[in-house]
């Protein structure tokens, strides 16, 4: 049986696109027989210390990324001597890499490093005053360390790396994430369910567009925000919905959310924070368009889960999203409220030209299965 060691900053229930990633990895290797020891942060002090399920052992140390830091490597230095036997271990950008390839040095074990996006000269878009060049300087210091396996999840990524940071190509493994088909099927909506919450949020059957996921800037939620009054003062029939999930900067954008309810339009907008998974997919059942214009994206979770359940979507032809999405596409530049607005619009009036795209699939089992070949 392989022993592999995972050290992640965050895992469930920590919610966001990368734990996903590593729950839909990590499981279906348990049904391969691998055996698991993780090592994640405990960023909840309700969250035991440690809890084993069968093959799979969770360590929590720390109390959140920074932390995480320092308790990760000690705590990764005593289970590498409690377990000899583990002969890979996983890391991801940006938490757990440094320490992942310090206990590389010390016990020579294979390291692979999954690459989900490096952002370069970007931070200084996404971070105020001196912050952006505090991260920007960690993530040069993170590349400045060695790892066996740079594990990318794009080419985006793959190419990012290669320019940014002059990793060689012999050392690096293009593997795409996975979409769960089984859970983001249209078909296991009910059209009872979609007329169910139709009634309850949108009873006058207006035009509904959909955000959901994260508040970081890189996601572009605030050019949605900067679309909105322009679209309903073009036409008032929209309601626009917003499920937004835990990060630094949910308390600020749900603030100029509740700006616009108040002083502008109030029957416009309806606000979720974290909703349910399975409500979450009845209501991208619900919608007329999902609207995610990223910035920069390293796979677009959001954007493929979209393109599973058929509906339209609108984002920007930027980083990897033209790699993974296909079906009914609207692409508009990146950082134009104007081209939100004007691409919700045609939508209405049924204007919409929609790209020409390949039909594209990605599927877990596929992505597992390289991943096994580079443990072995």
């Amino acid at each position: 049986m392989k022993h592999l060691l995972f050290v992640l900053d965050y895992y469930l229930p920590h919610h966001g696109g990368i734990e996903t990633v590593f729950e839909q990895v990590i499981s279906r290797l348990l049904k391969k027989w691998y055996r698991i020891t993780l090592l994640t942060s405990r960023f909840d002090k309700k969250l035991p210390v440690f809890e084993q399920e069968w093959n799979l052992a969770i360590y929590r140390v720390g109390t959140g990324r920074f932390s995480f830091l320092f308790a990760g490597f000690w705590k990764g230095l005593e289970l590498l001597r409690r377990f000899p036997e583990i002969q890979n271990i996983h890391a991801s950008t940006y938490g757990s890499a440094i320490q992942s390839s310090l206990l590389w040095k010390l016990f020579h074990k294979r390291v692979i490093l999954t690459v989900h996006e490096v952002f370069g000269k970007l931070w200084y878009l996404y971070k105020w005053v001196w912050k952006w060049f505090l991260y920007l300087s960690f993530e040069r210091l993170l590349f400045c360390f060695s790892y066996d396996v740079y594990h990318c999840v794009s080419r985006y990524t793959m190419n990012s790396i290669r320019l940014l940071y002059w990793v060689s190509d012999k050392n690096i493994a293009l593997v795409y994430n996975g979409i769960d088909y089984d859970f983001w099927d249209p078909n296991l909506v009910k059209q009872s369910q979609i007329n169910e919450r139709k009634n309850t949020y949108n009873p006058l059957k207006k035009t509904m567009c959909l955000y959901y996921g994260h508040a970081g800037k890189s996601k572009g939620l605030d050019l949605l925000l900067q679309s909105i009054p322009n679209v309903i003062r073009e036409d008032p029939d929209f309601l626009f919905v917003f499920n937004i999930i835990d990060s630094r900067r949910k308390s600020l954008l749900i603030s100029r959310l509740h700006d616009l309810q108040k002083y502008w339009y109030k029957k416009h907008i309806h606000i979720f924070y974290g909703m349910d998974k399975v409500d979450l997919r009845t209501l991208v059942a619900c919608t007329d368009a999902v609207v995610a214009p990223s910035l920069s994206e390293w796979f677009g979770s959001v954007h493929t889960e979209v393109v599973a359940m058929q509906k339209p979507l609108i984002t920007t032809f930027v980083a990897s999203i033209p790699e993974v999405v296909s079906g009914r596409v609207i692409f508009v530049p990146p950082a134009s409220s104007e081209s939100i607005a004007h691409a919700l619009l045609s939508i209405k009036k049924n204007q919409s030209i929609f790209a020409d795209t390949p039909t594209l699939s990605f599927y877990w089992d596929d992505t597992v299965s390289q991943l096994s070949k580079l443990y072995n």
